[in-house]
């Protein structure tokens, strides 16, 4: 849920930590529908908008009973399977389906020419802190194990694994002042999030690892578009290598995000790496409203700002929309996607 203190907006889940390693979730967004739209409707695009972004899909395995035959075939979402050149899992969910279940879901996603993106936790919670909070591991486990046994399930499975993007580390390492927030030094954080790198690059040497944080206008030392960009540096100076990658988490409540997300885009593009936008509706409340939020967002950020993101993720981690199939649904994931097809030119 939304949580506010003061002017500072923080995207702040309730659950226990079992679900946050299995499932994650975004961190600063926040899925209201900017102004001019019709709740409950989706909008038309009223700009042509031209884009070569690649198309991510990152259902929700904890909503959606669609995900088990998304992964068995693609009757259901041939056009959008066409155009999907990545889908998306949460680590934890590549453990929790099992070796032959996965097996399966790989064999289907090849076949499609689809690779995996994955979201992973990046930091060791301690005794101390960081138990239950987005992006780390609990005490009790081990991020080591945790992170050697997926990769280890998908290498078995032949999969095509090009991304994975940290679990917004630098806000909930280092920013966050939740209850149990560690709010480690940004240099030690980076350094960490550099030694999982190295982890994962010993098991896959081509993965790509990118970061993902909030877009909070007010949550960091300094201005969000700063901070990120001072983050991105500091990464690279520490471990003498950088995110390849950054995704923005926007908060669709501030009216100024997509002049922020269109700033970071091209600060990102500036340091050299490749710029994406997760697209989703967090906290509304019906699959009416999530499809009218996310078409909103595309054809305000694409359409009317003219942003030029290198991919485009959409991805859902709450109850809406309640299924992902089928795409001749217009209200279902796939359906959304369709949508988004349809009103750009690629």
């Amino acid at each position: 849920m939304l949580l506010t203190n003061g002017e500072k907006t923080v995207h702040r889940v309730p659950v226990a930590a079992l679900f946050v390693i299995l499932y994650g979730c975004g961190g600063g967004g926040g899925g209201a529908a900017v102004p001019g739209t019709t709740p409950g409707a989706t909008n038309a695009p009223t700009t042509t908008i031209t884009s070569s972004a690649k198309i991510w899909v990152h259902p929700d395995p904890q909503s959606e009973p669609d995900l088990t035959t998304m992964l068995d075939n693609n009757s259901q979402w041939p056009t959008v399977a066409a155009k999907t050149a990545v889908f998306g899992m949460y680590a934890g969910g590549v453990i929790a389906m099992g070796q032959a279940a996965l097996n399966t879901a790989v064999a289907q996603l090849n076949a499609e020419h689809m690779s995996i993106e994955l979201e992973s936790p990046s930091l060791q919670a301690t005794s101390s802190c960081g138990n239950g909070v987005e992006g780390f591991v609990p005490s009790n486990q081990s991020l080591t194990t945790f992170t050697t046994t997926y990769l280890t399930m998908l290498k078995t499975a032949g999969a095509t694994v090009a991304y994975m993007k940290v679990d917004e580390p630098y806000y909930y390492g280092s920013v966050s002042n939740e209850a149990g927030a560690c709010q480690w030094p940004v240099a030690q954080v980076a350094q960490d999030v550099g030694q999982f790198t190295q982890l994962v690059h010993s098991i896959d040497p081509n993965l790509a690892v990118g970061d993902v944080e909030p877009v909070i206008e007010n949550a960091y030392p300094t201005d969000v578009v700063s901070a990120l960009t001072q983050w991105h540096a500091l990464y690279a100076s520490v471990n003498g290598f950088g995110f390849p990658f950054y995704i923005a988490d926007s908060n669709f409540n501030d009216p100024l995000w997509p002049t922020l997300d269109k700033n970071l885009e091209t600060a990102t593009h500036a340091a050299g790496m490749q710029f994406g936008i997760i697209y989703e509706g967090l906290s509304q409340t019906t699959d009416a409203s999530w499809a009218s939020a996310v078409v909103s967002q595309f054809t305000t950020y694409q359409g009317v700002t003219g942003g030029k993101p290198d991919f485009v993720l959409f991805q859902t981690w709450e109850p809406n929309p309640t299924h992902a199939l089928p795409e001749t649904n217009p209200l279902a994931l796939t359906g959304i996607v369709k949508t988004y097809i349809a009103d750009t030119s690629q």
